[in-house]
């Protein structure tokens, strides 16, 4: 499993197995409608994120605010002409190519490593998990945002 490995190596892998492809063109539309995306999921999981954890369903808040995260990072490595279906090679790129911004690669690694467990072998989130994570999703979230439209800008 990926937990052992590290950064270099599972950046390495990506590139070696071309998981990591580099459009001819920027798609400037594809990036924005990311960004538009994630911003109506953010305000609309906003409004229900109480009635969410009342009713204990951590895994649909994982799932939702992760997915947000992947669509912003997404679109801005669509800006800089890097593509991937394969999410932990998004992350890699982002913690090697830019370790200037200060994204921790552990804390990406387990917030897709428990995604993963969520939505392929129904693994549930407990409280103190979400509690654990959610400030963690917040500052991704409103940092990777801040990100995406600062590269927007002027476009």
């Amino acid at each position: 499993m990926s937990k052992n490995r590290s950064l270099d190596e599972i950046y390495g892998q990506c590139v070696a197995e071309g998981n990591i492809q580099e459009p001819e063109e920027i798609d400037w539309e594809k990036a924005r409608s990311l960004l538009d995306n994630a911003e109506l999921d953010l305000k609309s999981l906003k409004e229900i994120t109480s009635i969410l954890e009342n009713n204990k369903n951590f895994g649909k808040l994982w799932s939702d605010r992760y997915e947000i995260i992947r669509q912003l990072v997404q679109g801005i490595l669509l800006l800089e002409k890097v593509n991937s279906s394969n999410h932990q090679c998004l992350y890699a790129y982002i913690c090697v190519k830019h370790s200037d911004w200060d994204f921790d690669w552990e804390t990406l690694e387990a917030m897709r490593l428990l995604r993963n467990g969520v939505h392929y072998e129904g693994r549930p989130v407990n409280v103190e998990i979400w509690k654990q994570y959610k400030v963690k999703f917040d500052v991704y979230t409103q940092t990777f945002m801040k990100l995406l439209k600062e590269k927007l800008k002027g476009v």
